[in-house]
Parts: structure tokens; sequence; C-alpha cells
């Protein structure tokens, strides 16, 4: 990763088929090279994601995910309009779903850095996204994908719940936890309610000294494109349009 940006998108791909899955997997080595050279991409990371509901112990095969974090919104929307990989990415997926956010509170650090640079206001009535990831001490592995099954039932029919998906860099040992909530209140109640295994999971994992690197971000959603399994699972929130001026927000 390079410097951290002010406009991030995270995008998923699904494919279906065994040769447009390997396509897919094939990718997350292929285009680390051409992606390094995108005009405007500080920061950019190639994930698989989770099976079951997210976060199973099995890899999806037919999901993965791009998380770029932009110079600017304007960048954004020319990789995603013209660049050769992301038609690529379209001509082979079967959907193509992505989240344009505006960075705000984000602490600790990933491959090393912070990707994200705190920029607007969180507008009213934007959802709110959160991204989790840490990188899992081999020791510790047992204990951490123990913790993991609870979380993820905690996860089904919550209330303010929009969007998730589990992701990661190396399977069972980079993690990433991405949620897209209605509101601040919907997240806290989620993190902080009454035996909230999440905070809680993570609590015991840093007190056994269980990750070697962690990151927390919070992003205010400034638009969607596409869809996932079919609809667009933020087309009952508010539209909210990017803001002309920044102001930070945490």
């Amino acid at each position: 990763m390079r410097k951290a940006g002010r406009h991030v998108t995270l995008t998923f791909f699904r494919y279906e088929g065994f040769s447009a899955r390997l396509w897919g997997m094939r990718q997350m080595a292929e285009m680390q090279r051409p992606l390094s050279r995108v005009e405007g991409l500080r920061c950019f990371k190639l994930l698989g994601t989770g099976g079951g509901t997210g976060y199973g112990f099995w890899p999806d095969f037919g999901a993965y995910a791009l998380l770029g974090s932009w110079d600017s919104a304007v960048d954004a929307d020319r990789f995603h309009r013209e660049h050769p990989a992301h038609r690529a990415w379209k001509a082979r997926a079967a959907e193509v779903y992505t989240l344009h956010m505006a960075p705000g509170l984000s602490r600790g650090a990933w491959s090393g850095v912070n990707p994200f640079e705190p920029q607007l206001e969180a507008p009213a009535g934007a959802p709110l996204a959160v991204l989790t990831r840490a990188t899992i001490k081999p020791g510790y592995l047992p204990r951490f994908w123990r913790q993991v099954a609870v979380v993820a039932r905690s996860l089904q029919g919550r209330e303010g719940l929009m969007f998730t998906k589990g992701m990661g860099e190396l399977p069972w040992v980079t993690q990433a936890t991405f949620s897209v909530w209605r509101s601040q209140q919907d997240m806290m109640a989620f993190a902080y309610g009454r035996s909230a295994p999440h905070a809680a999971a993570a609590q015991r994992t840093r007190n056994a000294n269980g990750f070697s690197e962690e990151l927390y971000a919070r992003f205010a959603v400034l638009g969607t494109e596409g869809s996932w399994l079919g609809s667009d699972p933020l087309r009952h929130a508010a539209s909210v349009p990017a803001p002309a001026a920044p102001a930070a927000f945490s």
C-alpha cells in the first residue's frame, strides 16, 4: 500500500461457473501490477471473501473484492467507467457491486500504513460502513476461528444491518469484516450493546496478543453502483449526494 486516499471504493465481483470462478481467482495475482499503475489510486487490496453468510471457515470461491483508496471521486469514477481492468471484471462477472464512501474515523494499520484519510462530515441520512481487519498470529488461529461462528450468528437478522461480507487477503490468516448500517445508532447497538460478541471476541484476541496488525475504519456511504444477489442492498437507504466541500468527521 501507498499513501492514504480521500475517496474509498469497495467493489464486489460475483462469478458463476467453473471457468469464470477460476478466472476471478487468478485476478488476485494478475491484477496487482495493472492496478499499481492506475492514476489516482493511492492504495488497493484485492481480496477473497468468506463462504456461507460471509464469515464461513471456507472461502467463497465465487466472490472477490477490490478495495481502493483514491485521490478523488473523479479518479475513482474514471477507473470504473474506462479502465480495461474494470471492463474485464464486468465482462466476466455475473454481478458487480460498488460502494463509494467517504473515510472518517480510521485507526491502526494495514500493511504498515493507514490507507484512509478522513475527509467528510457524515451527510445526514447516509448509511454508515465499518471495516475491521487484522492479521492473526498463527498460534492464535484455532481460538480465533472458534469465535467467528458466534459473531456471524449474532449478525443474522440484526436490526439496521443492510449489507455485510467477510473478506481477506490470505485465507484464515489476514481477515477483514465489512458491514453497512442504516445508522450509527444501529451499528453502536451491535458493537457495544449488551453481550456484544464482536467487541468481546476482538478484546479477547487483543488480551491474548493474537493480532500482529489491526485496523478499524468507518465511512459514510455516498452512493452505490450495480447489484448484489439481484438487487442493491442499500436500495432503501436515503439518497446521499457527495458533499462539495470536505470536513473531518469521526
